[in-house]
């Protein structure tokens, strides 16, 4: 009644081909995603770090000035300071001031500590300046 189907014997690689190119584009695609994955963030800590390092630059500079105020009556303290300039927000610096006299000279060395933070990535730089009255 029916008619006799004859089935030829299938030799084609297309189905396989395509699934092989599917796994590959796939795993490529993956590799990229995680190599921009990981330089977004290298980019992340390298901007933080460097405002860290402007943040303890600042926080040094702005004890110096301090120093040697222009009214002439400068202090040696310890201080923090909460940077909120444009830039090096959510930063701080921590300066230390160490005074000591050689030769009837005076000798200052200022260490500062700059930290900052930028959701969950932080940063902390350090810089020593000594200065001779």
């Amino acid at each position: 009644m029916y008619p006799k189907v004859h089935h030829r014997k299938q030799a084609g690689l297309g189905l396989i081909a395509a699934i092989f190119l599917i796994v590959v584009v796939s795993l490529l695609a993956g590799a990229i995603l995680s190599m921009v994955r990981t330089s977004s963030m290298a980019f992340a800590l390298d901007v933080v770090s460097y405002k860290a390092l402007l943040a303890a630059d600042s926080g040094a500079q702005l004890s110096l000035n301090r120093l040697y105020a222009p009214s002439g009556i400068g202090t040696c303290v310890d201080r923090t300071w909460a940077l909120d300039m444009a830039g090096l927000e959510s930063c701080q610096a921590i300066v230390s001031c160490t005074s000591e006299s050689v030769a009837s000279e005076t000798f200052y060395t200022f260490e500062s500590a700059g930290r900052c933070e930028s959701g969950s990535v932080i940063a902390e730089r350090h810089i020593v300046i000594r200065s001779k009255s």
